[in-house]
């Protein structure tokens, strides 16, 4: 393709004992430097209390990886940090509004863009608002779907794919359109509970979510020119259905077409 690939990754939690989501983000985000991205095209966006926070004070300036141990803080972009992880700014993070002052999606017809979130989700039984929470608020499912249906209009991305993890995830991408290139994984079913996994003893924390910590270690060891997003997701969907049948098994909507795409057309540069 002749385009760019953009990248927008969103840990919306903050907190200690939410630790996993900044993990998470930090730890795709080292992943996908590898592979080439450059920074000015990698939008970041976490609360950032979590490297330096007092009850990290034993691996200050550290955040742990949940493929290798490592630490994966390090040189990841702060562009959007405490009271700037808000799901406006996400939204005007992903649209490329320059009113935010900040760092923006300035994507074009051409571009392919990957959005990653990880947060904790909101229960509401009445499924009357978004479940992906930010630190003072949910994301709206309708402004989701109206900014990838303007996004779309406007021409402002050729391909996009969004891994939401959060619990009951599906709910925000049940109206989804399937013709505006877009498609979106939700880690788990409208009524299902997202399982936080990898504890580790020395902090006191899990460091990472079932499906987030499958992901991350898939495409830690993936070949991106050779595998598509269906040799990961489908493989993770049949083997969470034999371990968890009423557990958090992965869904998919919009153009499911795109999970035949090559993991380079989005993650490689």
């Amino acid at each position: 393709m002749s385009g760019k690939k953009w990248i927008l990754l969103v840990a919306g939690s903050k907190d200690w004992a939410n630790y996993r989501h900044q993990a998470n983000v930090c730890g795709l985000y080292q992943i996908i430097k590898k592979h080439g991205i450059p920074d000015e095209q990698i939008v970041v966006m976490m609360y950032d209390d979590i490297a330096h926070n007092p009850d990290n004070s034993k691996f200050d300036g550290q955040i742990l990886s949940v493929v290798d141990d490592s630490n994966v803080y390090s040189h990841v972009p702060k562009d959007y940090t405490r009271e700037d992880v808000t799901p406006e700014n996400f939204l005007a993070a992903l649209r490329g509004d320059t009113s935010t002052q900040k760092k923006v999606i300035e994507s074009g017809p051409n571009d392919n863009i990957y959005v990653y979130m990880s947060s904790l989700g909101k229960e509401d039984e009445k499924f009357l608002e978004g479940p992906f929470q930010f630190p003072e608020n949910t994301l709206n499912p309708d402004a989701l779907n109206e900014t990838l249906k303007s996004m779309h209009a406007e021409g402002k991305f050729s391909k996009m794919v969004i891994f939401m993890e959060c619990s009951y995830s599906a709910r925000m991408f049940k109206d989804l359109p399937d013709d505006i290139n877009v498609w979106a994984l939700a880690s788990c079913k409208k009524d299902v509970p997202l399982c936080p996994s990898d504890y580790n003893d020395e902090r006191g924390v899990y460091i990472s979510d079932q499906f987030s910590s499958a992901w991350l270690k898939d495409l830690n060891t993936a070949d991106f020119t050779t595998e598509t997003f269906n040799h990961k997701i489908k493989a993770r969907q049949s083997k969470f259905l034999k371990q968890h049948p009423d557990g958090p098994c992965p869904c998919v909507f919009g153009n499911k077409d795109y999970i035949k795409c090559h993991l380079s057309e989005f993650l490689q540069q």
